[in-house]
């Protein structure tokens, strides 16, 4: 049975820092069975908690150098009154800059490394009262790419916060070939649609079900994943509706190192070369 890997993204956080906090929602990821080939996708909602509102025009996915792809959930980015501000994109421009293997693990350390510092800057309390059960997530990125040699590299830092022990703890991950990959809120819709657990997910995945039909062809799988996506859109309750929503971009990375966006918002494609944030050290 493939895996279905989910991380958990920050929801509903009070007092973060002073100012501004975004927090993004829904990632979904097929890695194809022969590591040639990535489709991710996401949907474009993100959520101002300072003001409990919530904007759909938000690019989750972002291209770096025309060969790498970054993603993220969690606190997008938090604006600071009077200090330095965070910004999970920003943060991945700079370590993408200053790269010289662009390695994703290596990408993946620098920016977790960077996220545990500004983290790691803020009052315990203030970090507590962000952190979100059953592991305090507060942030997670991920970087994925193929060398010089088409060998597949994808990695993701999660930084979480330990309530028992009050310190800042850097997780990562991975998706293998042939799996499919989650990262934010609605995980157990995107597991419902992937598994067909439901008549509703048999309907939304269509004719033919699962077996042999994921990781094997990039149309297929890009696909597959806005329907996830849509599910999750579609069938959350609570909350996570609330924090779903708007357009989805798909893109996919192959083996020659090319990037091909099945679908994306306009404005997306200036995220890609946008200057780096000074805001973040």
């Amino acid at each position: 049975m493939r895996r279905v890997l989910a991380f958990v993204l920050m929801l509903v956080v009070a007092g973060v820092a002073e100012g501004q906090a975004r927090r993004g929602s829904l990632v979904v990821m097929i890695v194809s069975k022969r590591a040639d080939y990535v489709v991710i996708g996401a949907e474009s909602r993100t959520l101002d908690v300072s003001n409990h509102t919530f904007e759909d025009r938000s690019c989750k996915i972002i291209s770096l150098g025309g060969d790498t792809l970054f993603y993220e959930t969690g606190n997008a980015a938090i604006g600071v009154k009077g200090g330095t501000s965070w910004s999970s994109e920003g943060a991945a421009r700079i370590v993408y800059a200053s790269s010289q293997k662009r390695d994703a693990g290596d990408l993946a350390r620098a920016w977790a490394t960077k996220a545990l510092r500004w983290f790691g800057s803020l009052p315990r309390q203030t970090v507590a009262r962000a952190a979100v059960p059953p592991h305090g997530s507060l942030v997670v990125g991920g970087f994925i790419n193929f060398d010089e040699k088409r060998a597949l590299s994808i990695h993701a830092g999660e930084i979480s916060f330990d309530s028992v022990k009050g310190t800042l703890v850097d997780r990562r991950s991975s998706v293998a070939p042939g799996d499919i990959g989650v990262a934010g809120i609605a995980q157990d819709m995107v597991k419902e649609f992937f598994l067909e657990k439901s008549e509703r997910a048999v309907r939304a995945f269509g004719p033919g079900g699962t077996v042999g039909r994921v990781g094997v062809d990039a149309e297929r799988d890009a696909a597959l994943v806005r329907k996830a996506i849509q599910f999750a859109m579609d069938n959350a309750v609570g909350e996570d509706r609330r924090a779903l929503g708007g357009d989805i971009d798909i893109a996919i990375i192959r083996n020659d190192r090319r990037i091909e966006w099945v679908s994306r918002k306009p404005w997306c494609s200036q995220q890609d070369g946008k200057r780096t944030e000074s805001g973040v050290e």
